[in-house]
């Protein structure tokens, strides 16, 4: 009776490791054979390799480039007048390091290295998820098989973005500064707002100094007298200084990426105004939405998500989620809807949320599941929403 009372528990532990490893990769088969039915769909090519290429669209051909030909020193005539500065390296040197072991084409190695990242983001998401079973499916779900999935699944920085942020959290969460430092300065080499999530870091920092009975006004002393935990706060933005000074180095400008941002059309404005703008762009004809509109209505629902987590108490997450939308939003409307759905904070927060019940656990799974495929085959069309 006493080994049974043991074995039990080890067993449910093995069942439950199990099912955290399959899950996600059920979720990548699954994922992979909606959007390829997709692509068939709309073209009469086939194989991985077209497939790949088919989801390769807007800043993926930037990647690829970046991968294969690196920075150019300035702008290049008469094929690009904007330079590939506004893309952070760090994806793309990973890509390109693994292309140099297995020497296929570029986007064959992004696509298996996005999934791969994004089937890791998973896994470093379930602790994070509470160990909830259902919220796990949900999140896994909408990374791999949802109606955003090839975002995570395509040359784009969103499955390395995520993995990172995600990683950042977990760290923050045990209390490990220098790991959360560490995956910091690897977010901030991949998007440019990676280097916002410093400020969880302190937050965590002060929040874990109160709990041990700080005052708040002693806390800045306090972290003074710590060097490993100022360490953990300097290293965090090492990435973007080590592209700084690169830029600076190859291009003579330090903030080449910021300053290119024009030749994209992003130029800085009120934010309100832009949301507005986006939502009064009604569809000239029929119902459905204009991509002004979905944009906006993607900000509204972040930034909304983000005041959720700040009444949950997940300060950091929700400033950093919140920062992350504001930002880009001070320029554009433009990929708001990639920016919002590759916050990490965001989309567990929703997955928690649909979890509630299993009347909505069930409804979320079959929409993100059947919304893959249309979705999948208005991204491969060029909708402009989709950016």
């Amino acid at each position: 009776m006493a080994l049974e009372a043991v074995a039990r528990p080890n067993a449910g532990r093995r069942f439950i490791a199990v099912a955290v490893v399959a899950v996600p990769l059920l979720f990548v088969v699954s994922g992979l054979a909606i959007r390829y039915a997709a692509f068939t769909s709309v073209s009469s090519e086939a194989g991985f390799a077209a497939y790949a290429q088919a989801l390769c669209r807007w800043d993926c051909a930037w990647y690829v480039d970046i991968s294969e030909l690196a920075y150019e020193r300035f702008p290049i005539p008469g094929q690009s007048n904007v330079g590939r500065w506004g893309f952070f390296p760090l994806y793309p040197m990973l890509v390109a390091a693994i292309r140099s072991v297995f020497p296929f084409p570029t986007i064959l190695v992004a696509s298996i290295t996005s999934i791969a990242c994004s089937y890791a983001a998973c896994l470093v998401a379930w602790p994070l998820l509470e160990k909830n079973m259902r919220a796990y499916v949900l999140y896994c779900a909408f990374l791999l098989s949802g109606p955003f999935s090839y975002h995570f699944t395509t040359f784009l920085t969103e499955p390395l973005f995520v993995l990172l942020t995600s990683c950042v959290f977990l760290a923050l969460k045990r209390s490990s500064y220098l790991a959360a430092g560490l995956s910091s300065a690897l977010l901030s080499a991949t998007r440019l707002v990676g280097v916002l999530v410093v400020f969880a870091t302190v937050i965590q920092m002060f929040r874990d100094y109160r709990a041990k009975g700080g005052s708040t006004l002693s806390f800045p002393r306090w972290l003074l007298g710590r060097p490993d935990l100022l360490v953990a706060i300097f290293i965090s933005p090492a990435g973007l200084f080590a592209y700084i000074l690169f830029l600076y180095l190859t291009v003579g400008d330090g903030f080449a990426f910021l300053h290119v941002q024009r030749a994209f059309g992003r130029v800085p404005g009120n934010p309100l105004a832009f949301i507005w703008d986006g939502l009064s762009a009604v569809p000239a004809d029929g119902w459905l939405p204009t991509a002004p509109q979905w944009s906006a209505l993607a900000a509204l629902i972040g930034l909304a998500l983000s005041a959720v987590l700040a009444v949950r108490r997940q300060y950091g997450a929700a400033l950093f989620c919140a920062c992350c939308i504001i930002l880009p939003l001070i320029t554009n409307l433009a990929s708001m809807v990639r920016y919002v759905v590759g916050l990490a904070p965001l989309t567990m927060l929703l997955a928690m949320l649909l979890s509630a019940s299993k009347l909505t656990f069930l409804a979320a799974l079959a929409l993100f599941l059947g919304a893959c495929y249309f979705m999948t085959v208005a991204w491969i069309g060029g909708y402009l929403a989709l950016v």
